[in-house]
């Protein structure tokens, strides 16, 4: 809202909307990070679903004895959503974390 100053044509200006700016800004930013790993997890558990459903052939390749290809990609899989996590972990702690701390 605007507020008129008595002697003053100009309304002042409301901090919220400078504010707002740099916030939004932060937010799309948390928005595209958590989209981007997000769709890379997506991408990581369907592929090894769809080979999975589609190839097992291919997943049942031994690369050594009592080892096939499924059981090395299956843990991966997990492996993969931890290290995902890790980097939104690192990312939210040295990039969002100092730009919410920017904004007070």
């Amino acid at each position: 809202m605007n507020v008129v100053i008595p002697g003053n044509a100009d309304p002042a200006p409301s901090g919220g909307a400078l504010a707002k700016k740099p916030a939004e800004k932060l937010a799309k930013k948390r928005l595209t990070v958590a989209l981007v790993l997000s769709v890379a997890m997506i991408v990581i558990y369907f592929g090894f679903m769809g080979l999975f459903a589609f190839d097992k052939p291919l997943l049942g390749t031994i690369l050594m004895p009592g080892l096939s290809l499924c059981i090395v990609l299956g843990p991966l899989v997990i492996i993969s959503s931890f290290v995902l996590c890790l980097v939104y972990v690192l990312w939210a702690n040295r990039v969002f974390d100092a730009g919410v701390r920017e904004l007070r």
